[in-house]
């Protein structure tokens, strides 16, 4: 069967990507760093409020293929690690160093980043710069490298009337008064300083250029002046930005012409139109006079025609569905109100709660937008506005006809025939033949499921859906790409001896056309072993072990909930007393929850135990979350697959390097498992700027040597 073209009929965000591009060459000689002309894309915001599993990186890239049928962007939270666990992301810590989230690890991250680029289809990240939160107290901003530039911020980064001034115990603010609104919770950044400025303009050269997102939604920017969104727009090259500006019609235009058109904007106008349509059920409020043509077009900053380039429309997203002030889309017409959105000009974003409770309209709905070929700069005729909205729109392939409301009657010059989708208050007419979204793409198959395999075993990789394709595949661990891991013409068949994380991908033609897939197998059991660090909050009198795993009930291994109590098997070891169980020789694999029994606090979830562990209580945000500290408290023996492999100096004030000309990457982590330095193809990394203390390394050589272990930074 032959590849399937399925490049073919995406957008301008397609072509770019397929070329390995973020910004066409044409914008970038223009200076135009907003949003791109008569664009057709989708975007999908991508989450809810507390769409904790919903939203896991790993989710979305099991999702991609379907996903990138539809849309051309996916709107994503921030990925840096934030001052609580979970978080939605709008406290944030980390910029550079960490991007270990609620939603998944930085691998994770990029594997699903990596993952729709394949696929065509790029991913915006929520930027949140107009405040930042600190590691510890209100002001300890972490010091970061990236690009061989320090960033190492004090209170002069922050807002004189930051409500952190006059806080007893707490750094004082000297930066110069807020640009904008104040936000109450993290404190708010002085965008007049260059510093910060500089800082910020790294960090969204991080963003594109490193993690690989092709834009970004700046969140709360009433909370600064519009021309540092400029400022950072131009540095950073930005084909796709859109802000926050929670607002109406005026004042969001007041603010893209404040960035100097460098933004995008989500249409707030056009939402809280909506509402007031759908809630009053008269549609007549979903047209607006545009007052320089005396014509009706539709609400909110699309009504303009210059503007609707820098219209991203929306019914609902992640604060306004809480409905805590009322703003939640009123009523059951959720599709219908989606038909008005998507049969409109601007840029729409689909929300994620929609998407999943009527997927298949809005499927339908998208597919009848891009057959007819409506962008963000289409031109609208209203037809009907008596307590009606009856419009017609023009798009690169033809027009089509929509009707909201009660009692609307088949437009003129059509007819039943021409219906393309109809629902409760709405219906759609066009002539243009609707194509179907759906592509049988390309799959990277393995034989052999996850799992045990004593001894070792072969695992062969084809691909379906693709001829003469070549299988691009890794098993240390990190993401095949066109440059990473080996190749070879599918199918390929991997010997295991030892534990092995496969991950491949197909290439056809010089591309990758797959999604990544991956496969952990195991070729020994070895009971479980667990350590729990006796907690010392208030709250927790006793310790109790909850435990359950594929093989085996949870009352056999550590009985009913809340479990085990296990004040009776503890040891000490290097100065902490540690609660400890070994799970039956047969129990290799495990989940549990450690609590303090009945009705008493508990962590959450910790899956896929094996080995030795050793977990702490971590913070409180509901249950508490479970930090690892398996390497700490366990040491870390080194691993040289290569005996001459070496690091050096150890301990070391400023570089350590590799005694070795062919590293592929060399990675150094803290004692938790987060990445701090990551470099690839260089003999040595600079831990100038990390704290003194025990730090761990891994470097990875083009033969797939590994070598692991411990080292002291004086």
């Amino acid at each position: 069967m032959k590849l399937l073209n399925y490049l073919k009929n995406k957008s301008l965000l397609f072509a770019s990507l397929a070329a390995g591009l973020f910004l066409p060459s044409n914008a970038a000689a223009e200076g135009e760093y907003a949003w791109p002309e008569n664009y057709g894309g989708v975007m999908l915001q991508s989450f809810y409020w507390d769409s904790y599993d919903e939203t896991q990186w790993t989710n979305l890239q099991n999702e991609a293929g379907e996903l990138s049928d539809y849309f051309d962007l996916i709107w994503v939270p921030n990925s840096g690690k934030c001052s609580s666990d979970p978080s939605m992301g709008y406290n944030p810590v980390y910029w550079f160093t960490n991007h270990n989230s609620s939603f998944g690890t930085e691998d994770e991250l990029r594997e699903m980043i990596a993952t729709f680029r394949n696929f065509g289809t790029g991913i915006i990240e929520d930027v949140v710069i107009n405040h930042r939160d600190g590691v510890s107290t209100w002001t300890d901003f972490p010091t970061e490298t990236y690009k061989g530039v320090t960033y190492e911020w004090g209170p002069w980064a922050i807002c004189s009337n930051d409500e952190v001034a006059g806080q007893a115990g707490q750094e004082q603010p000297t930066g110069a008064p807020d640009t904008g609104d104040n936000f109450d919770g993290c404190r708010d950044l002085d965008h007049t300083n260059a510093k910060v400025q500089e800082g910020v303009k790294a960090y969204l050269d991080f963003l594109k250029n490193d993690l690989g997102y092709v834009g970004w939604r700046y969140d709360m920017v009433k909370g600064y002046a519009p021309q540092y969104t400029k400022i950072y727009n131009e540095s950073a090259k930005a084909q796709y930005s859109v802000g926050e500006y929670w607002d109406g019609y005026d004042n969001i235009v007041k603010w893209i012409e404040g960035t100097g058109r460098t933004s995008a904007a989500f249409d707030f106008a056009f939402k809280f139109a909506v509402n007031d349509a759908f809630r009053a059920n008269n549609f007549s409020q979903l047209s607006w006079l545009n007052q320089k043509t005396n014509t009706y077009e539709p609400a909110g900053v699309i009504h303009m025609p210059e503007y609707r380039r820098y219209s991203v429309t929306f019914i609902d997203n992640h604060d306004t569905s809480r409905n805590e002030n009322n703003d939640a889309f009123p009523g059951s017409l959720v599709v219908a109100a989606n038909a008005f959105m998507l049969c409109s000009p601007g840029t729409p974003c689909v929300f994620m709660s929609h998407w999943l409770d009527y997927k298949q309209d809005i499927k339908d709905l998208i597919a009848i937008r891009k057959s007819v070929g409506i962008t963000n700069q289409s031109t609208v005729e209203v037809l009907n506005n008596s307590n009606q909205y009856v419009a017609k729109v023009t798009g690169t392939n033809g027009e089509l006809v929509i009707g909201i409301g009660r009692g609307v009657q088949v437009p003129s010059g059509y007819t039943t025939a021409d219906r393309v989708k109809s629902g409760n208050g709405y219906a759609i007419y066009t002539k243009v033949e609707i194509k179907s979204l759906d592509t049988e793409r390309p799959e990277v198959v393995f034989d052999k499921p996850e799992g045990y395999y004593i001894g070792g075993t072969d695992v062969t990789i084809s691909v379906n859906n693709a001829d003469n394709a070549t299988i691009a595949y890794t098993t240390d661990g990190t993401t095949p790409s066109l440059t990473n891991g080996k190749q070879a013409k599918a199918p390929v068949t991997v010997h295991i001896s030892t534990k092995t994380t496969i991950k491949a991908v197909a290439i056809v033609d010089g591309e990758i056309v797959s999604a990544i897939e991956s496969a952990t197998y195991r070729t020994e059991r070895t009971p479980v072993t667990v350590y729990f660090q006796k907690p010392t909050v208030s709250d927790w009198d006793e310790t109790y072990f909850y435990a359950w795993s594929d093989e085996f009930e949870a009352a056999e291994l550590l009985g009913n909930w809340p479990g085990k109590n296990m004040e009776s098997s503890t040891v000490e070891q290097d100065g902490y007393v540690w609660y400890t169980w070994t799970s039956p020789n047969d129990c290799n694999l495990v989940n549990m929850v450690f609590n303090a029994g009945n009705n008493k606090p508990q962590t959450v979830d910790v899956n896929d135990i094996e080995g030795t562990r050793y977990f702490k209580l971590g913070d409180l945000s509901g249950k508490y979350t479970v930090i690892d500290v398996t390497e700490e408290f366990a040491g870390v023996e080194e691993t040289v697959t290569d005996s001459s492999v070496r690091i050096y100096p150890n301990p070391a004030t400023d570089v350590i390097c590799v005694n070795n000309d062919n590293v592929t990457s060399f990675s150094v982590y803290n004692l938790n498992g987060a990445t701090v330095v990551y470099s690839e193809s260089t003999k040595e990394v600079n831990v100038t700027d990390l704290q003194s203390g025990f730090y761990l390394y891994r470097v990875v050589l083009s033969d797939g040597s590994v070598a692991q272990g411990k080292f002291v930074k004086k």
